[in-house]
C-alpha cells in the first residue's frame, strides 16, 4: 500500500462543483449521508464503493458506514470481509496514530496485497480493484473515508487520481461535521461512546475517556481491567477523576444527563 503524508490538509475542494457538494451537505445528520457521499463521489471520480470508519474503543476499534452503486450485497460483503481481516489493513494502524497526527493518504490496488485471505475477502469476493483513501488522526480521534473502483471499472486511472484527492478532502470535511452532528443525538449507537464523549466532555483525559466508555457499554470495573492491563484500583481511580470532571456522581447519574 502506498502512503503519503500530507502535511497540510486538501485546499482543492473548490475545484469540486458546487452541485456536488450540495447534495453532500444537506444529508449531513441524516441516514441518507453515506449514499449522497457515495453518489458525489461517483459522479465526480467514477468511485463505485464508499465506506466510512471512525476511530472507536479499544475492545471494538473500528466503525464502519458503507454503500455500493452495484448493489447494496456487495458492500456488505466487503464490509464482512473487513471484520475478519481489520488487523491487516494499515488504514487502521493510521486511525490509531501509528503515524502521529495528521491526514495521510493511501492507495491500495487489489493486485499488490500480500495477504491472499485479505485480498479475496475484502477485494476480490465484493469485486473491488482498488482503493484511495484520505485517513485523518487527530488528537482525539481518527477518521477515514474510501473510495472504491469495481472490477468492472479497473482502478482509477492515472489522470483522475488527482481529482479523487479533492473528492476525498470534500467527503472529510462533510464527514466530520456528519460524525460531530449525529454523535450529538439523543440516541447511543453502539461503538461511537468514545467520540461522544470526545464531543460532549473535552476536558476527559484519553484513558478516562476509554474507561467510561466501557463502563457506559456494561464493562465492570474487573473487565476494564483485564482489557486495559491496568489494576482495578486504577481503574476506579480513573472513573472518579471523570465522574468529577463531567460533574456527576455515578454512571447513572451521567445516563441520566446524556
Amino acid at each position: 500500500m502506498i502512503i503519503e503524508r500530507a502535511v497540510d490538509r486538501p485546499k482543492n475542494t473548490e475545484a469540486v462543483p458546487l452541485a456536488a457538494a450540495t447534495g453532500l451537505i444537506e444529508a449531513i445528520g441524516t441516514a441518507a449521508f453515506v449514499q449522497a457521499a457515495l453518489n458525489a463521489a461517483h459522479d465526480q471520480t467514477g468511485a463505485d464503493f464508499i465506506s466510512l470508519f471512525c476511530l472507536g474503543d479499544r475492545d471494538q476499534p473500528v466503525l464502519m458506514e458503507t454503500a455500493c452503486r452495484l448493489g447494496q450485497h456487495r458492500a456488505d460483503r466487503a464490509a464482512s470481509g473487513y471484520e475478519h481481516h481489520v488487523d491487516a489493513d494499515q488504514n487502521v494502524e493510521l486511525l490509531q496514530g501509528a503515524q502521529g497526527s495528521g491526514d495521510f493518504l493511501t492507495i491500495q490496488q487489489a493486485h499488490q496485497i500480500s495477504s491472499f485471505a485479505y485480498r479475496r475477502d475484502c477485494y476480490d469476493l465484493p469485486g473491488i480493484s482498488g482503493r484511495m483513501s484520505l485517513v485523518r488522526r487527530a488528537p482525539s480521534y481518527g477518521l477515514s473515508v474510501n473510495v472504491y473502483s469495481s472490477t468492472e471499472t479497473g482502478f482509477f486511472p492515472i489522470d483522475m487520481q488527482a481529482r479523487v484527492w479533492e473528492m476525498l478532502g470534500l467527503l472529510m470535511a462533510a464527514t466530520e461535521r456528519h460524525v460531530a452532528f449525529t454523535l450529538k443525538e439523543p440516541v447511543w449507537q453502539g461503538q461511537n461512546v468514545q467520540t461522544r464523549l470526545t464531543l460532549n466532555y473535552p476536558d476527559l483525559t484519553p484513558r478516562e475517556r476509554e474507561v467510561i466508555a466501557m463502563a457506559i457499554k456494561g464493562r465492570t470495573a474487573e473487565e476494564s481491567a483485564e482489557i486495559l492491563g491496568l489494576a482495578v484500583t486504577t481503574i476506579i481511580t480513573h472513573r472518579k477523576k471523570a465522574y468529577k470532571r463531567m460533574k456527576v456522581e455515578s454512571l447513572r447519574q451521567l445516563l441520566a444527563v446524556l
